[in-house]
């Protein structure tokens, strides 16, 4: 076993495989506990929405007794999240965390499915599909991976899956699924809190998975495809046309520092900060609400807007002017100033939510990152390695925009 401590996190990888990292905050009166799988929706190459449908299952005990129910019962709660690369679930409590922390992790070591409770839980996931289809972000998002991705790659499906494909799930599959993704030691666990580390460690080194486990899969890799189209509209029943535009990574982003000195250049030139984006506003090219999102991971990555624009195709050519300007000159040393000021009380305003820094936490932990040291990344990038990444990734050809009218 290895402890390190960084920026008062504690860090332990346990003798069961358990890589821990535990964030004690005596101020505080709850307690987040954040368990990320390295599995999620761009594995399923045959049966699209397989960890999605996973993580529901998850929640059904063998005894028939809800996880949930028993969770209330003593003061606690839990929810789950499935993303592109990862499965990420959480619990919330106040008091008795000893209990709660052994039922949560039970829940994780134990799967239990049958039929019944796979067909609940089918209708339930076809309920949440028909509801994506309402949502003009969510349909220029999927345009918008299509036209970075191509039809191809399965970051463009839903993670929730299709009707057809989720139609074809068994209790087989996902019991192939669970052991073929589901291991101590390719666990992240974060836990945030009024805790002493000491104790944490000690109640999740007993910790156990009795499901025998096959080996687990290779990276997911998967090559990228020319696409051509840069601007591509789609009618969605909107009164002010939906804009998502962004730029895609030709490799992933792997290094703390890259993904930090991204995001900070993308704020500088196209940011709440910029020039570009104050102007785009008073012109009515992009709504005031509109904030970029980024999506760096180990097999994929890309940085997209969303918002509102009067007149789209406009806007897509003020940001490919913007890309073309940058690409043979430096930002202005106060344009960064501002864009990493801005991007710093971003990231500090996210962290005082628990919950979401227990969350980040454990999912930069399945990909060998530290969540925590982000902020130091930001303070101690210079200026000209700022400019390098941004041109890297914003140039004229990397552009994507979707549009939902």
């Amino acid at each position: 076993m290895s402890s390190t401590t960084l920026n008062s996190c504690v860090c332990k990888r346990l003798s069961n495989g358990l890589n821990v990292s535990i964030l004690p905050q005596p101020k505080y009166s709850h307690t987040f506990v954040s368990c990320s799988v390295p599995y999620g929706s761009i594995h399923d190459i045959t049966l699209a929405g397989t960890a999605h449908f996973l993580e529901h299952m998850m929640f059904y005990n063998p005894d028939g007794q809800s996880v949930k129910s028993l969770l209330h019962a003593e003061g606690a709660s839990t929810s789950a999240l499935t993303r592109y690369d990862v499965t990420t679930y959480q619990l919330a409590c106040t008091g008795n965390l000893r209990n709660s922390l052994q039922l949560f992790m039970n829940m994780i070591a134990t799967p239990y499915f049958t039929k019944g409770n796979i067909e609940r839980e089918r209708a339930a996931i076809h309920q949440e599909l028909e509801m994506y289809k309402d949502q003009p972000s969510w349909l220029a998002l999927q345009q918008l991976l299509q036209m970075m991705y191509g039809n191809d790659h399965p970051i463009t499906q839903d993670v929730a899956g299709t009707p057809e494909s989720i139609a074809d799930i068994t209790v087989e599959w996902l019991s192939n699924a669970y052991t073929s993704h589901y291991a101590a030691s390719r666990m992240s666990v974060a836990v945030v809190g009024p805790v002493e580390p000491t104790e944490i460690f000690e109640w999740l080194e007993n910790f156990s998975m009795d499901q025998p486990k096959i080996m687990s899969p290779t990276p997911f890799i998967q090559p990228l495809q020319e696409q051509d189209e840069t601007y591509k509209e789609m009618n969605g029943g909107s009164s002010i046309p939906l804009v998502r535009f962004g730029f895609q990574e030709e490799k992933p982003v792997t290094q703390l520092e890259t993904q930090v000195a991204t995001m900070i250049g993308i704020e500088a030139l196209l940011g709440e900060t910029s020039t570009f984006f104050t102007e785009s506003v008073k012109s009515g090219l992009l709504g005031k609400g509109s904030h970029w999102d980024h999506y760096y991971r180990q097999e994929f990555a890309f940085s997209n807007v969303c918002g509102y624009s009067v007149d789209p195709v406009e806007l897509h050519q003020r940001v490919k002017e913007e890309c073309s300007r940058i690409q043979d000159r430096m930002l202005s040393s106060e344009d960064i100033h501002y864009a990493r000021m801005k991007w710093i009380s971003n990231h500090y305003a996210d962290m005082d939510s628990l919950k979401k820094r227990c969350m980040h936490i454990s999912e930069y932990g399945v990909i060998g990152l530290d969540y925590m040291q982000m902020s130091e990344c930001a303070m101690k990038l210079t200026d000209e390695e700022i400019g390098i990444h941004l041109r890297r990734i914003a140039k004229p050809s990397h552009l994507r925009m979707s549009v939902v009218r």
